[in-house]
């Protein structure tokens, strides 16, 4: 038979029609169809993940399972079984639909893995290039090439990263379909041939970094590369090994649990209603019973997720109480919960009729026999509970009531309680579930059965097409199958390793900080703010956590790999190898960051500490931080500047106070000055406070101090007054440095380092070419009447300038010797005084001539030598003395 007319998009049917053909199997080849369509989108993803190397195998489990779930259903419409074959079509739909959107789900997380694994290759590359040169063609060449490898290496051996490339490459378009490995590889470099590009573009839109946090960082961290290189490689072992060893993993987990038991036999079905609000349906029920072969079925039915509850009226009265619905299979509850024994007055419902069971304290308020509406019903504006619509088109009838303290102890077939209770028991209505039950959510559904491998059969295709929990009954034993969406650690042990190596870059440091303490106070002389210290060392931290992350990433799996080979050898036992997941990336940047961040915490506030002079940070200031001095109370603020940055201080302290407030102002000629204001206490109306900022020389610098009078010491606004002067005063250095424009023209060139001897031989070298200037222009007087007076003036010109260039050394020359003479001249005299005293020692007969001659002899040649040094030290003066004139 064929169809007389062909339909777009449809599959056309043969079937071979004899005298004996009675039915002809539409359902079954239409449902064939519809399976096959399902499937294959499913297996085509399961194909894709295993083309780029990915591990699949959950995945391909289940589609496994789903698989079977398919066969099932074409077996169920080939014997014409069709409401439990319907039933498995349903559920096969809702399990494909749900491993369809968990494979879509891991794609669209792996391009966002893949953007950051990008991201970080492209910075570790920046920043390893940045430590190992410092600019030029060598560093952009080292800083593409390494990171076109990272990503070529990571594409060929990791299939995480695999697959966040390949999820970033179906983002931008490329057809998943038609990727392979060596595809794949392709894509990966053309991205990071765009995302080098992309770097350069916003290098040059943001222009040089100097001064900039990062910056000063990389100064840090090149200028003790040994200290660097130990902490990043202490760091890289440790974030690699932790990875190595624990896991974080979150994500849908099968779980398998064994509980006691009340002695059935079957399976307990149990439904997740806020994935499934309206909970199983009765053709997925009749497919469930025809897998296990139930003998008896019990189902349970509760108000819908979408509402809060029910009300109960009488007509034209309503009970303004929010209650609960539970509907039962009456004969299953009375066989198996024994229902019946919980009853207080009237009788149990029956099955198939509108009846209702009610708490016993509603029995003062409604009687046996009356009938009431149910309405569902939600919380209203003023929290009192609001009738939506009507659960039934007719009314329930009461036929008793039960006991809630006795039906609270009533148990389930896991041994747990069968409903949510007291209080809710209380407000509980029970009602048969047939007819009520298929206007409520089907949440649960017992199948009892003798068949143990048929039930274990059936859990397993119904965990995978339904999102259900299975309990399958064993008499006294209950083996609960599920899946949940579980966030796992392995690895607690990590934890001591990450501790160690914390402590360890905490002591490193310290040290580092210790070492630098003279020049941190030195700049925090010259004014450097302290928030830019400790931010400076928090960024190399940071730089240390996401380098260290990175690396320890990319060496985990060799770490791996090492330690099951290490087990092998010893016969510990087999390692099992499993690739990192997606999320390990974040991971590893987490505890990098996470200890590098906590080590290097303190030490930062340790720095910033040393930044504030040894001064406590503090908002309340007491009487006891004031010094009196001459009827003044004194205290030093937070600034201490070179005595050259008086007059941008003075500038500054003109800014920040109000100029209605300022009474005073005094210079002095050593560059200190003072400025008189006055403060009004707001307790105080009409008294003024005459206050003073002055600056004291200490040294080569200045210290701004306030000065208050001596009674208001203990004023109890002036803790104010000062933390507005501190936290202005903060601000000092960034608003010096928009005052000034730096400009390096040239770099100096390192100056030598010349000891007495080459000083003094450089001074006979210029000296003799001085004197060689001076013969070469006396010869020129001696020509002047035999040449022309333009190539007089020109040689003559050009002597000079070099005489005065030679003149000009030999001064600066001679400015270098002048620390030399008074040492030599000490030196001179401490020599004579000893030849004196071994002089007279001789003299009076204390030593010999041959021991006088043997402690003489070098005491003279070095006075000599000194001598002759200071001779030519004067030589020199007396030269350019001469030259003066």
């Amino acid at each position: 038979m064929r169809a007389a007319t062909p339909i777009k998009g449809a599959n056309e049917l043969r079937y071979w029609v004899g005298n004996e053909t009675k039915v002809l199997p539409w359902t079954y080849y239409a449902a064939e169809a519809f399976v096959e369509s399902q499937l294959s989108i499913v297996e085509d993803m399961v194909r894709q993940l295993e083309a780029i190397g990915y591990p699949a195998r959950e995945i391909k489990a289940d589609a496994n399972a789903l698989r079977a779930v398919a066969q099932q259903a074409l077996f169920l419409f080939k014997r014409g079984n069709y409401s439990s074959a319907v039933g498995a079509a349903i559920g096969l739909l809702s399990g494909a639909a749900r491993l369809r959107r968990r494979v879509e789900g891991l794609m669209q997380y792996s391009q966002l893995t893949a953007l950051g694994i990008l991201i970080l290759t492209l910075g570790f590359s920046h920043l390893i290039s940045i430590l190992v040169f410092e600019r030029g063609r060598r560093l952009h060449a080292l800083r593409f090439s390494l990171l076109l490898l990272l990503l070529l290496v990571m594409t060929l051996t990791s299939p995480t990263f695999r697959l966040a490339s390949a999820g970033l490459l179906g983002a931008l378009g490329v057809p998943l379909a038609a990727l392979d490995v060596p595809t794949l590889a392709a894509g990966v470099e053309v991205m990071g041939f765009m995302a080098y590009g992309a770097l350069i573009l916003l290098s040059l839109a943001a222009g040089p970094i100097r001064g900039f946090w990062l910056y000063l960082a990389v100064k840090y961290m090149k200028s003790r590369r040994f200290r660097t290189l130990l902490i990043l490689s202490t760091m890289t072992l440790v974030v690699g090994s932790t990875l190595a060893i624990s896991s974080l993993a979150a994500g849908l987990t099968p779980v398998v649990r064994e509980e006691r038991g009340i002695g059935l036999w079957g399976l307990d079905v149990e439904v997740d209603l806020i994935k499934r609000p309206m909970g199983l349906s009765e053709i997925e029920v009749e497919w469930i019973k025809a897998l296990v072969g139930a003998e008896e079925v019990g189902r349970e039915a509760v108000i819908p997720p979408v509402y809060s509850g029910i009300m109960l009226s009488r007509g034209e009265s309503q009970l303004p109480t929010m209650m609960y619905l539970v509907a039962l299979d009456m004969e299953f509850a009375a066989r198996y919960f024994n229902l019946s024994a919980h009853v207080y007055e009237g009788r149990l419902p029956r099955d198939g009729a509108l009846e209702a069971l009610l708490p016993k304290g509603f029995a003062g308020q409604i009687l046996v026999g009356e009938k009431l509406w149910l309405f569902y019903a939600r919380p209203g504006q003023q929290g009192l509970p609001v009738p939506v619509a009507p659960v039934l088109d007719k009314p329930v009838k009461v036929v008793g009531y039960f006991d809630p303290y006795s039906l609270n102890s009533t148990l389930d077939p896991e041994c747990r309680p069968l409903f949510r209770g007291l209080y809710c028991l209380s407000f509980t209505i029970i009602v048969p579930y047939d007819p009520v039950g298929k206007y409520l959510a089907t949440a649960r559904v017992w199948l009892l059965a003798r068949n143990v491998s048929a039930v274990k059969s059936a859990a397993n295709l119904v965990i995978a097409a339904l999102p259900v929990s299975l309990h399958v009954l064993e008499g006294e034993r209950v083996v609960t199958q599920e899946r949940v969406m579980r966030l796992s650690f392995r690895g607690t042990e990590a934890l001591v390793l990450l501790v160690l190596a914390a402590l360890m870059n905490a002591v490193v440091m310290f040290g580092h900080v210790e070492d630098r303490r003279r020049d941190v106070y030195t700049l925090a002389v010259l004014g450097a703010d302290p928030k830019n210290l400790f931010n400076a060392l928090m960024t190399e931290a940071i730089v240390v956590g996401l380098v260290s992350s990175y690396a320890g990433w990319l060496i985990a799996p060799l770490i791996s790999y090492a330690m099951s080979a290490l087990a092998a050898w010893m016969g510990v036992g087999a390692v099992t190898l499993s690739p990192l997941p997606v999320e390990s990336l974040f991971y590893a940047a987490a505890i990098g960051l996470g200890v590098s961040l906590a080590s290097a915490y303190v030490p930062s506030r340790r720095v910033s500490g040393l930044s504030l002079m040894g001064r406590e940070e503090k908002k309340v200031i007491s009487p006891s931080d004031l010094r009196l001095v001459g009827g003044m109370a004194v205290y030093e603020l937070p600034v201490r500047v070179s005595v050259f940055e008086s007059e941008t201080l003075y500038r500054y302290l003109k800014e920040i106070l109000p100029k209605k407030d300022i009474v005073g102002e005094e210079v002095y000629l050593d560059g200190t000055f003072a400025i008189s204001f006055a403060i009004l206490p707001p307790h105080l109306r009409g008294t003024l406070v005459m206050c003073r900022l002055r600056t004291v020389k200490k040294g080569d610098s200045l210290i701004l101090t306030l000065e208050v009078p001596e009674e208001y010491r203990s004023y109890m606004y002036l803790s104010d007054v000062i933390y507005a002067l501190e936290s202005k005063l903060l601000d000092y250095s960034k608003w010096r440095e928009r005052q000034f424009r730096y400009q390096i023209l040239r770099r100096a060139p390192r100056r030598e380092v010349l000891t007495l001897d080459g000083l003094l031989e450089r001074c006979r070298e210029v000296m003799a070419r001085v004197r060689e200037v001076e013969l070469k222009l006396r010869r020129l007087d001696e020509m002047k009447a035999t040449i022309s007076a333009s190539l007089y003036s020109e040689y003559e010109r050009k002597y000079r300038r070099s005489l005065n260039s030679m003149i000009r050394e030999l001064l600066t020359l001679s400015l270098r010797l002048e620390p030399f003479v008074g040492q030599l001249r000490e030196e001179i005299r401490k020599l004579e005084a000893e030849l004196e005293r071994h002089r007279v020692a001789r003299e009076l007969g204390e030593i010999g001539e041959e021991e006088y001659k043997r402690a003489v002899e070098p005491l003279e040649r070095q006075l000599e030598e000194y001598r002759g040094k200071l001779r030519m030290i004067e030589e020199v003066n007396e030269f350019l003395t001469s030259r003066r004139r």
